[in-house]
């Protein structure tokens, strides 16, 4: 009988170990309760009397347990971190009205979004990047996000979101993105462009402007009317980057004025 018991505690442990690798589990009893995130469906079950076991196997993903007693109170947190993630690049990215040849001063820093598709929410975004002077960014950019359909949104440090739609992504290869049409026709230099005036904000994902032309934007550019900006794109509100910031620029925001990125 010792035996009988020695040996079912061990399979009883051996369970919650790999249990514990696997996902998370949540254990009841008199005195001590376990709640968890659910993090899979594949569930294991054992009772007894005064016995109560559950344990999920779930795929890679945030988990979150906390247990509590009348003496304690234990948060146990677990992240699993994989490779999955789609690369992108950028084929065209245009602002509007920049001054100088076509394709040779139409630098912005930027960042990717992905989007379900219809949907606003956010579920994947790049870093921080900058376009060449052609308007593209041909090295790849990572987003941790898995294959497949999404409308994917391009924002830049003076301009407001631009999308295409229902672009599908595939994994194991770099997708280019044309943000001169609303269709991705990679060999297509489309008419649509980058529209200006989103320049408040710092330059991260979480300040890069709000998304709106407005009366904030207004109140930035207008102090530094007149400003000389020899390098063309050493000022924020010199939006078509020639070297000073000047009517042209509030005129090109003004224009855009209560506009919101797409």
């Amino acid at each position: 009988m010792r035996r009988f018991y020695f040996a079912f505690l061990i399979g009883i442990g051996c369970i919650i170990f790999y249990a514990t690798l696997q996902g998370v589990f949540a254990a009841t009893s008199t005195n001590f309760e376990t709640n968890q995130e659910r993090a899979g469906t594949t569930e294991f079950d054992a009772s007894s009397t005064n016995f109560l076991f559950k344990a999920e196997i779930s795929d890679p993903g945030d988990g979150v347990s906390i247990s509590s007693s009348t003496n304690y109170v234990f948060d146990h947190g677990s992240m699993w971190f994989s490779s999955t993630g789609v690369s992108l690049s950028v084929r065209w990215a245009v602002p509007e009205l920049r001054v100088g040849a076509s394709s040779t001063n139409d630098d912005a820093g930027f960042f990717l979004a992905l989007r379900p598709v219809g949907s606003p929410t956010v579920i994947a975004s790049s870093g921080m990047a900058t376009t060449s002077n052609d308007g593209t960014y041909a090295t790849s950019t990572n987003v941790n996000a898995l294959a497949g359909t999404y409308d994917v949104t391009i924002k830049t440090h003076q301009h407001l979101s631009k999308k295409i739609s229902a672009v599908n992504i595939i994994s194991g290869t770099t997708t280019e993105l044309n943000f001169t049409n609303g269709t991705n026709l990679i060999g297509i230099y489309g008419t649509g462009t980058l529209l200006a005036g989103d320049i408040n904000g710092g330059f991260t994902t979480s300040t890069l402007g709000d998304n709106v032309v407005n009366s904030v934007d207004l109140s930035i550019i207008i102090p530094q009317l007149d400003a000389d900006d020899p390098s063309g794109n050493g000022i924020r509100s010199n939006l078509n980057q020639d070297i000073v910031v000047n009517s042209v620029d509030l005129s090109m925001m003004l224009k855009n004025l209560d506009l919101v990125g797409e």
